[in-house]
């Protein structure tokens, strides 16, 4: 449930937009939308503006989004279907409003919305629930050579003896090896960047808790490689086999042969 600051955003958002007739309707959607919130969650606005009406829209948000509250932060994106708008308030209360047309919703559900208004049915048009997630090939495609690449730079790190380097280089595995977990889960919406211990099964979640302290010494730069090697590598063959893409067989024996003699063993036949 929203806390006390949350709802006051949600108040005064509602009531800068409510008298908006070229706003169909306004929704709440991320983790207040789906009842997964807490006291840490920002507040994610989706307004649909009427068909042809999206610039006036959001115009009239650009000029108007200051009297919902005293701003310190304000970002605004310009999408051509959507205009998104990131914002902090003075109190440190984070929100994002989405603006776009009914044509343009995407992947919403009456499951993961709140209605705040809606003076055109939008609701009522929205599936009742969206289809699981599945791993993403056009992901899995990017994701997993990516990986190996990254890792196959090792030998360069330690020949430059350049760890700080190779701690950018721990970063970007440890990222992919998240990465790759979330692909693995099956829900309506996986949310955001700040969601993966909610997100995450327990045994998923400890490792990637347990990847060891990255820092700019060789002796972390090894630990991490290994570690991330070790634990990505099954869980990338599953998803190519799940999304039938293909495994990168040769690259992989290629990588393994220069970075198994520095980190010991992490590919299994």
């Amino acid at each position: 449930m929203p806390g006390p600051e949350q709802r006051q955003i949600i108040e005064n958002v509602h009531r800068v937009l409510a008298d908006d007739k070229d706003v169909d309707a306004l929704l709440l959607t991320g983790s207040i939308g789906r009842d997964a919130d807490d006291e840490c969650s920002d507040v994610d606005f989706l307004l649909v503006a009427g068909e042809g009406r999206l610039d006036e829209v959001a115009q009239r948000w650009t000029a108007n989004r200051g009297s919902a509250a005293p701003l310190v932060y304000d970002r605004a994106f310009d999408f051509g279907a959507s205009r998104l708008f990131n914002q902090i308030t003075n109190d440190w209360v984070r929100y994002d409003v989405v603006a776009t047309t009914e044509a343009s919703i995407g992947q919403r559900s009456q499951s993961t919305v709140k209605v705040l208004f809606d003076r055109t049915g939008v609701y009522e048009r929205l599936p009742e629930r969206l289809p699981l997630t599945e791993p993403s090939p056009a992901t899995v495609r990017r994701l997993v050579p990516e990986f190996f690449r990254v890792l196959s730079m090792l030998p360069i790190v330690l020949g430059r003896s350049d760890f700080a380097v190779g701690a950018s280089g721990s970063t970007l595995l440890r990222q992919m090896l998240i990465d790759a977990f979330q692909e693995l889960v099956a829900v309506e919406d996986r949310g955001g960047a700040m969601y993966l211990r909610r997100l995450l099964p327990d045994d998923h979640y400890t490792v990637v808790a347990q990847v060891p302290s990255i820092e700019a010494t060789e002796e972390s730069v090894l630990a991490v490689h290994q570690y991330c090697a070790q634990h990505f590598t099954p869980v990338a063959r599953s998803l190519c086999e799940r999304t039938g893409v293909e495994w990168p067989t040769a690259f992989v024996a290629k990588v393994a042969e220069r970075t198994e003699p520095i980190i010991g063993p992490w590919l299994t036949n």
